[in-house]
C-alpha cells in the first residue's frame, strides 16, 4: 500500500508494524509511532495522536483477513506461480455451502459435471443465482433451466438499444466470502485452452459488493428471471 508520499508511507508502515499491539494503549511498541504522528502533526495533543494511531491500526487489522491470488489459464508447459482457473472454479463450486452467484457468457459441455453439481447443491438448499447472456439452445444451460426453482434462480440479460452489448463479466461468488473475477468463459478453452487471467479474492466486503451490483441490475430490469 502506498500513499504516494514517502513520509506518509513511512508513518503508515510504522503503524502496520505495531498494529497487533494496538489493544494495549500503554504499549511501549506503540509509543514511538504515536510520537511520529505527533511530530508530523504538532498541533495534535498526545491523546489525539494516540486516537489517530488506534483508529488507523484498527482499520488495518480489520482488513488483515482479506486475501487475493492470481488465477491463470495457460499451456501445461508454462510454469507460473498462480492458481489454475479450472481448479479454482471447480473448488469454489464443489465447496460452496450456502450460495453461489455465477455469470455465464458461454456454457459448454465441458462444464457439464459442475452444472450437475450446482443442480444437486440447489436441491440441498444452496442458493444458486446464475446470470446468463442469451444461452438458450446450449445443452448445459437447457439442463439448468429444467431444474430452476426456489434455490436455482436463472436470470437473462436484457439487451438495451445497442444490440452488440452483452453480459461479458465472468464472475463466481461463493458463500458471500470468496470471489473469482476472470477473463475465462465456462468452456474448455476458457478453463484450459486459452491464455486467461483473473483474481481470486477472499473478502466478505468484495463478495457483498458483487452481490449488490447484480441486485441493482435486477431491480433496474437489466436482467429478468426465467419463469
Amino acid at each position: 500500500m502506498s500513499t504516494g508520499n514517502v513520509n506518509l508511507d513511512i508513518l503508515l508502515n510504522a503503524i502496520k508494524d505495531t498494529a497487533p499491539d494496538s489493544s494495549d494503549r500503554q504499549s511501549t511498541a506503540n509509543a514511538p509511532v504515536v510520537n511520529l504522528i505527533k511530530k508530523r502533526y504538532p498541533n495534535l495533543s498526545p491523546a489525539e495522536a494516540e486516537e489517530i494511531y488506534l483508529l488507523v491500526s484498527s482499520a488495518l487489522m480489520a482488513n488483515q483477513g482479506d486475501r487475493s491470488e492470481l488465477v491463470v489459464t495457460a499451456p501445461p508447459s508454462f510454469s507460473v506461480k498462480a492458481r489454475s482457473t479450472v481448479n479454482t472454479v471447480s473448488s469454489m463450486i464443489l465447496r460452496a455451502q450456502n450460495s453461489i452467484l455465477i455469470t455465464g457468457y458461454s456454457l459448454s459441455g465441458y462444464f457439464g459435471d459442475l452444472v450437475d453439481c450446482m443442480i444437486q447443491k440447489s436441491k440441498s438448499g444452496v442458493l444458486i443465482k446464475f446470470f446468463a447472456n442469451g444461452l438458450e439452445g446450449q445443452a448445459e444451460f437447457e439442463k439448468l433451466l429444467k431444474y430452476r426453482g426456489r434455490f436455482l434462480r436463472i436470470y437473462n440479460y436484457q439487451k438495451p438499444e445497442d444490440p452488440r452489448s452483452s453480459l461479458h463479466a465472468k464472475v463466481i461468488c461463493v458463500d458471500q466470502s470468496k470471489t473469482l473475477i476472470t477473463s475465462a468463459n465456462l468452456s474448455y478453452h476458457g478453463q484450459e485452452g486459452n491464455i486467461e487471467m483473473g483474481t481470486y479474492i477472499e473478502s466478505a466486503t468484495i463478495a457483498r459488493q458483487v452481490d449488490e451490483v447484480f441486485t441493482k441490475l435486477l431491480f433496474s430490469k437489466v436482467f429478468l428471471e426465467y419463469m
